[in-house]
């Protein structure tokens, strides 16, 4: 289930939608205006602090808030950086991406690791991340040392782990998360005696 915010403020439960839209359906327009005033208050920004930043007037700012004013691309822009984020993000990937995605088991990609370890990836549309889950058997071990571009996480879910990263040993407990940068050649394994689990993100596609 997902909520939905009423105008009096009060917050009610709706079934979560799966349906996709048939052939020649319209595509939802994205509230650019709702998300914009989010994404402002979340960052306790002022509505003119954000238009001075994107150069544009309060007022106008104000009135693409309320739904009332449409907006360029090259100044909604210009809003998103004030905000700190970029354009497809803040439209939601894009028009045709606005609702949930779900990705289907026969999606997810199995690869081989290493014995003893269980490594699915899932692609995550319409972006180049990567999202991977992975389970390890006590003294088990990725196969290989890989390097790509982009930027790498890591979360240790469940025991402990080992991550090792330009040859230097970085134990991480569960519960601890990394970040580094995947061009640098990097590596996981399971030195302890239980199982353990870890989800990973990439932002380049590797599989």
């Amino acid at each position: 289930m997902a909520t939905q915010e009423r105008s009096d403020g009060e917050v009610r439960s709706r079934p979560l939608e799966r349906a996709v839209a048939g052939p020649g359906a319209r595509s939802p327009i994205p509230r650019v205006g709702e998300v914009v005033r989010k994404l402002r208050h979340q960052r306790g920004l002022s509505l003119r602090k954000v238009a001075e930043a994107a150069e544009l007037s309060p007022s106008f700012l104000g009135a693409v808030e309320r739904g009332e004013s449409d907006i360029s691309v090259g100044r909604l822009a210009q809003v998103a950086d004030a905000l700190g984020h970029d354009l497809a993000s803040l439209l939601g990937y894009s028009a045709g991406q606005l609702r949930p995605r779900f990705i289907r088991p026969e999606e997810r990609v199995r690869v081989a690791r290493g014995r003893g370890v269980d490594f699915t990836a899932l692609r995550i549309p319409g972006t180049t991340l990567e999202l991977m889950i992975a389970g390890l058997e006590p003294h088990s071990h990725f196969d290989d040392v890989v390097t790509h571009a982009g930027i790498d996480v890591l979360l240790v879910a469940e025991g402990e782990l080992v991550l090792v990263v330009d040859g230097v040993d970085y134990p991480m407990r569960e519960g601890e998360c990394a970040v580094w940068p995947s061009s640098h050649p990097h590596t996981v394994r399971n030195d302890s005696g239980a199982r353990a689990r870890a989800i990973g993100m990439t932002t380049e596609t590797v599989y």
